[in-house]
């Protein structure tokens, strides 16, 4: 456990930037931002007159004000319509302060610095699994006796993550801000390695004998010792703690036979920082360099496995090959056709678009088939893009969706397929576990749907149902979720908001009709600046219940109004309408989002402004091809930041 010691010291974040002349930018703020922005005013509660000194630069919240203020420019959010708006020229100079201070390094591109990455819950779980050659969570089958969506033993021994800033559990620096729990880690690998000693099959792939034997050359042990710290330290080497490990098994050998004295000694190396933390070689370089190819392998199986390199990739990084670009493109195929790719819908996406909580939060339980079916609806979509290499925009809407048997919603519309690029993986996960013989649970089936009521994953039930209160409908909270999680908007709550009831009686006047209610509620100029980008949409999703069923009435007979006005003017009728806004006026914003959050969770890190021009050209290649999601997997793995570490700021 020492060995934590120095470990735990790595893995912030540092930031140094040398400011361009700030001057002609703090004249712009000071001429058309701060009447509104200073720190009396401070509409929308912005104090812009904090930007207004060299000397601070280097503070992360100065940082991110700078680059609200480069995004608002940029898109034209800022000065409002009504004010008189910056000329060409000025925007210029904004965008070329900033990009000189903050987004290129000495006038060149460059990565930011590359964290320490400890393994997150998930990943840690998935990693003893393929190390171990197990199954330690609850089997993913579709069986009604099978309740897969109870935590494992394992989840319940390990604390579950905190989410960092990058809003997924893998952040770097919130993992390494939090002190690993090396007791319970302990107590998880002594499960594990107890749970591997009573399977045979698993002992002869590490072992290399199923049966235990009565003694065991020294030259043999520390083969199988050697070739499991390889393949647990997904091919770091220390020479030190590799001793540590032989030691261990010697002093256990004294007393124990060889195989409980293999155990604990497998115990000491999975102990070892090498497995719990994504070692990779620095050489204290301020500028970008190449991983080494067993790095590159550990990157390439964490991202779309979240777990650790197979046999195959680590073959492959120990001649090198996998550092080859041919070599590298099929071993992407190889992966995303494994079941192992389920990861990036179940912890990706299941964390992005927050329906792991329908699975995970016992607020949202019905029961268990309904649970299942509604989770399964938005799994099956988000691997459904992987799968058929679809548009990530279809997320937004299409003309397809996943159906369960067990929601309470229909759709019309006949039984669907499209040509693969990717294994069906969950045709291979249909198997009766032995010993079940009750009535099957049916997995959600793909449908062409007539109707134009549904269709993408925002009105999917999961995502409905996740996105209410507990019985009743929240257009706030839809509104919010569709411009965080989908538009890439942050909204942030104002202090001492009042309740929605108390905006119910206007001068006197008791109003009844929701829009209307919401629009008293947020008549203060503090609330519109938000409100006109939350109300439209979250209005616009009314027509669907708690539970994700279509209405026309409130349960008091009212009709529901589910209609609204985007801030650009552009009017909807219906969901259907409101979606193909979406797709037509937010495409830009809405690919460059979800090519940032899948971005953010492949590097393990929040967007830093040096991930600009790399997001740019991600966006540009997929609008040149339609947008696939193969793509988009691609052109993350291939970036900068995916196969390069910077090591100083």
């Amino acid at each position: 456990m020492r060995w934590f010691a120095h470990i735990t010291l790595i893995g912030g974040f540092a930031f140094s930037v040398t400011a361009a002349d700030l001057k002609p930018v703090t004249e712009i703020l000071t001429a058309c931002c701060l009447d509104c922005h200073d720190a009396e005013t401070r509409k929308g509660g912005i104090d812009l007159s904090k930007l207004l000194s060299e000397k601070n630069l280097n503070e992360p919240k100065i940082m991110a004000l700078w680059e609200k203020v480069d995004k608002m420019v940029r898109e034209g959010e800022m000065p409002p319509k009504k004010n008189d708006s910056l000329t060409p020229n000025q925007k210029a100079q904004v965008a070329k302060w900033y990009q000189s201070t903050y987004v290129l390094k000495d006038g060149r591109e460059h990565i930011g610095q590359t964290p320490l990455r400890r393994l997150s819950r998930y990943e840690l779980i998935n990693s003893l699994e393929d190390l171990l050659h197990l199954s330690l969570k609850q089997p993913y089958v579709f069986s009604s006796e099978v309740p897969a969506l109870l935590p494992s033993t394992l989840e319940t021994i390990l604390p579950p993550d905190a989410p960092g800033e990058s809003g997924f559990h893998n952040d770097a620096e919130q993992l390494a801000d939090s002190e690993p729990p090396i007791l319970k880690y302990s107590q998880a690998f002594e499960y594990a390695l107890h749970t591997f000693a009573q399977d045979s099959e698993a002992r002869g792939k590490v072992f290399g004998f199923k049966e235990a034997p009565a003694n065991l050359a020294d030259i043999t042990a520390k083969k199988i010792l050697q070739r499991f710290m390889n393949r647990a330290w997904r091919g770091y080497r220390n020479a030190d703690n590799e001793r540590v490990v032989w030691h261990t098994y010697q002093r256990q050998r004294k007393d124990k036979p060889p195989v409980p004295s293999l155990l604990h000694a497998m115990k000491i190396a999975m102990l070892s920082p090498a497995f719990v933390y994504r070692i990779e070689a620095a050489k204290d370089h301020g500028t970008p360099y190449r991983v080494s190819a067993h790095e590159l392998a550990s990157r390439l199986s964490y991202f779309l496995w979240a777990s650790m390199p197979d046999s195959e990739l680590f073959t492959l990084a120990e001649s090198g090959e996998l550092l080859e670009e041919s070599v590298l493109s099929a071993q992407i195929d190889r992966l995303l056709n494994s079941p192992k790719r389920l990861s990036l819908a179940e912890d990706f996406a299941g964390q992005w678009l927050g329906f792991s909580e329908i699975a995970s939060n016992r607020i949202f339980y019905r029961n268990e088939n309904w649970n299942r079916g509604v989770y399964d609806e938005v799994l099956f979509f988000f691997d459904e893009l992987i799968k058929s290499d679809r548009s990530i925009l279809d997320i937004i809407d299409s003309d397809w969706l996943y159906q369960s048997n067990y929601t309470g919603v229909r759709t019309d519309g006949p039984v669907h397929s499209f040509p693969l690029k990717h294994a069906d993986i969950f045709k291979w996960r249909r198997q009766r576990p032995k010993g079940i013989r009750e009535r099957f649970y049916d997995p959600p089936r793909l449908i062409k749907i007539k109707s134009d009521q549904r269709g993408g994953i925002i009105t999917s039930v999961g995502i409905l149902r996740a996105t209410s209160a507990p019985e009743k409908t929240n257009p706030v909270r839809r509104g919010v979720w569709m411009l965080d999680k989908i538009i890439g908007r942050t909204m942030h709550a104002p202090e001492n908001i009042p309740a929605l009831s108390k905006s119910k009686k206007v001068n006197g006047k008791q109003l009844v009709d929701l829009a209307d209610i919401l629009k008293a509620h947020t008549s203060k100029a503090i609330c519109i600046s938000c409100h006109k980008h939350i109300d439209p949409i979250g209005l616009g999703l009314e027509s669907f219940d708690p539970y994700g069923k279509w209405r026309t009435r409130y349960k008091n007979k009212r009709p529901v109004k589910a209609v609204g006005q985007f801030p650009n003017g552009d009017k909807f009728q219906t969901p259907k309408q409101m979606k193909q806004i979406l797709i037509s006026d937010y495409q830009e914003p809405i690919v460059k989002n979800i090519t940032e959050r899948m971005f953010t969770y492949a590097i393990g890190r929040k967007i830093q402004p040096c991930d600009q021009p790399t997001v740019k050209r991600i966006y540009a290649t997929l609008k040149q091809n339609e947008f696939k999601m193969n793509t988009l997997i691609r052109e993350i793995i291939t970036s900068p930041q995916f196969q390069n570490r910077q090591d100083t700021p």
